[in-house]
């Protein structure tokens, strides 16, 4: 999933790279393929929630879309019963 800036943009260019890189962080732990999974869509929601929150760490956001994408889907841990909720 690509961040695009749009024609009349609420982000700066550098905004959006670094939410991008925060995502492709993100994706790469998780190991997601495509846009259309649903946990890309998790990642770039909590990616952005958190940037609008103030969050400009890409380690930090990555990190959290992560454990957002993995307590909504105990399926991506590997575990077979739900996993306790745990917030970062």
């Amino acid at each position: 999933m690509s961040f695009a800036n749009p024609p009349e943009p609420t982000y700066s260019q550098d905004d959006w790279d670094l939410m991008q890189a925060a995502y492709d962080k993100a994706a790469a732990t998780l190991l997601v393929k495509s846009s259309t999974n649903e946990e890309a869509k998790i990642i770039a929601e909590t990616v952005m929630t958190a940037f609008n929150r103030g969050n400009r760490s890409v380690n930090s956001l990555a990190a959290l879309a992560v454990i957002t994408a993995v307590n909504a889907h105990p399926a991506v841990n590997g575990a077979d019963v739900e996993p306790e909720k745990r917030y970062a």
